[in-house]
């Protein structure tokens, strides 16, 4: 029988460098885009009681999305240079990721009230502070059902309300552009296989190895989605 085999760790760690430039990449691209002024800025709106400003700031899309792939690209470097802290490290670095990316999607489909912006960028990376800890638990508690449930029962919730935005938008004639709705689905997907990665690493189904090259791949698809919506939405000729 061939021998399962074995990353060494001078290959984990040309992985991760790998990785941390594959990500930067697509961060530069971002860069690019927002330096010539190819993106699009998303309001931020803040309603008080007794009269507020409104829209009061903007997100510019594609530097916002670089946030999320140069976030990528610096764990990666870091756990190339201490293996030993990735766990820790990669836990912040998808909270960011998924908390980041959500903000941006919540916006993208019309959400823009401060307040709801930042509960869905918390809610989303708070919910994977669970499989953190849960990943720290001995191998025989790993498994449990429960911490996981309610971390995705979390994690769901602000996706919850892009929904309810979506389906007003609809239902009133102002739904958002069909390239906002398309990959609205395709990175809620990307975020539903990172939490199936990570139960099935839970339950021992998955290596070390192998979970983490499905995470770099999640991470640069959700980057790239990222890219396509600004390179799409300000220059729809580009896509054509």
């Amino acid at each position: 029988m061939t021998p399962t085999p074995v990353t060494t760790p001078a290959r984990a760690r040309s992985i991760e460098l790998l990785a941390a430039a594959a990500h930067l990449v697509v961060a530069v691209a971002l860069v690019t885009l927002s330096l010539g002024g190819a993106s699009i800025v998303l309001p931020v709106a803040l309603s008080l009681p007794g009269g507020g400003p409104g829209a009061f700031s903007g997100v510019d899309l594609a530097a916002a999305a670089a946030v999320v792939l140069l976030v990528s690209a610096a764990a990666r470097a870091v756990v190339a240079v201490r293996p030993e802290r990735g766990r820790a490290v990669r836990a912040l670095e998808l909270s960011q990721v998924s908390g980041i990316s959500l903000f941006l999607v919540a916006q993208l489909n019309g959400v823009a009230e401060a307040g709801a912006l930042i509960l869905c960028y918390a809610v989303a990376a708070a919910a994977i502070g669970v499989l953190w800890l849960q990943g720290r638990a001995p191998l025989e508690q790993r498994g449990s059902a429960w911490p996981y449930s309610l971390g995705a029962a979390i994690a769901i919730v602000p996706w919850g309300v892009v929904a309810l935005y979506q389906v007003v938008g609809l239902a009133v004639g102002a739904p958002p552009a069909p390239l906002v709705r398309v990959l609205t689905i395709v990175i809620l997907v990307l975020a539903a296989a990172l939490w199936l990665v990570e139960r099935r690493w839970q339950l021992g189904l998955l290596t070390d190895a192998r979970a983490e090259l499905l995470r770099t791949a999640l991470t640069l698809g959700t980057g790239i989605a990222l890219l396509v919506l600004a390179v799409g939405l300000a220059r729809p000729s580009a896509l054509l």
